[in-house]
């Protein structure tokens, strides 16, 4: 098995990077790796938002859909992760995680 299977990619991609945005009219800074920023473009290029509108939408649903969300920029993250995951196919629209046929990742031995 190759030593590299999951860590083949650039260290750059995991340094954080502080960025100021604008979130609903509100200038706030998120601290996220890079690699979660990259993600971010790509889906607001897609949208033909800015980054700064596109969090803002984010965190619109959010408030509307009264969610208790004690870390924002975990939440961030998760939207990213949601958002890769929905359009590989490997998680249903809903977004149910549990039924989603994810696989325990822990080895058993």
């Amino acid at each position: 098995m190759p030593i590299t299977q999951y860590c083949n990619f650039s260290a750059d991609l995991a340094r954080p990077r502080q960025r100021s945005v604008r979130v609903n009219g509100l200038a706030t800074c998120l601290r996220l790796e890079e690699v979660y920023w990259t993600i971010i473009e790509k889906l607001a290029r897609e949208e033909s938002l800015t980054v700064g509108k596109l969090i803002s939408r984010w965190a619109l649903e959010m408030d509307l859909a009264h969610e208790d969300v004690w870390n924002f920029t975990g939440y961030v993250r998760v939207i990213c992760v949601v958002q890769l995951m929905k359009r590989s196919g490997s998680m249903p629209v809903d977004g149910a995680a549990s039924s989603s046929g994810l696989a325990d990742t822990r080895d058993v031995q």
